[in-house]
């Protein structure tokens, strides 16, 4: 009988003993992974502000690489429109065509005033209809010029605008590869009109850019 009791009895007082060990167990494992989890996050944040402070440290010298080569200069525009050649020929060829309208309207006003002094000298001894005839001869001839002078002020207009394009992107593109190979970041364009108030003649690269633009223009004409 006793023997059955103890039987019975056996597995009550085994399995509280049972379940505190395995739960000691489980405490164990627990606080270990907790232990990881803490060293895996430690680990991360000082990868995590090591990356940061590398990368800031890499800004700041690309910064200061950038301030170290930000490097201007500038060139006299008027002095260059002076001696660049190419700029030379264009303004020449403007000329000649300013020239070439301007004797189109002087022939225009000529016939005019011809014609008026025609009508001031005959004006007393013209029939009616004679008069009204050489009055309207004289507002077609008026009209004539005001029409011709608009129209050629505008092509000569549209001209001074294009070859004027010209010499800028001609100078432009060559400022790319110069500024390039200079390490120049910013060109100015200098001149009695702008507002740059004080210029160092240090950075004065006019009689250089000068020298390299007849050069290639040179070379460019002979290519063709």
């Amino acid at each position: 009988m006793r023997d059955g009791c103890f039987n019975i009895l056996l597995p009550v007082i085994i399995l509280p003993s049972f379940f505190l060990i395995c739960l000691e167990q489980m405490n164990k494992v627990l606080l270990t992974l907790n232990v990881i989890l803490i060293l895996a996050v430690g680990i991360l944040y000082y990868y995590f502000f090591e990356y940061r402070a590398e990368d800031e440290h890499r800004i700041k010298d690309a910064n200061a690489a950038v301030a170290n080569n930000f490097k201007i200069a500038y060139f006299e525009l008027d002095s260059l429109q002076e001696h660049y050649t190419y700029f030379k020929e264009v303004r020449d060829e403007l000329n000649r065509q300013e020239s070439q309208r301007t004797k189109q309207l002087d022939n225009i006003r000529a016939n005019y005033m011809n014609k008026l002094k025609e009508y001031n000298q005959k004006g007393a001894t013209m029939s009616q209809t004679d008069q009204s005839n050489f009055e309207q001869q004289l507002r077609t001839l008026q009209n004539n010029y005001e029409e011709r002078q608009q129209q050629l002020g505008q092509e000569m207009n549209a001209l001074y605008m294009q070859k004027m394009q010209n010499v800028k992107q001609r100078i432009q593109d060559f400022l790319k590869s110069y500024c390039r190979d200079k390490g120049y970041a910013y060109v100015f364009a200098a001149s009695s009109d702008d507002y740059l108030y004080y210029k160092d003649t240090v950075r004065d690269i006019t009689s250089d850019i000068v020298d390299r633009l007849n050069e290639e223009y040179k070379a460019s004409k002979k290519a063709k």
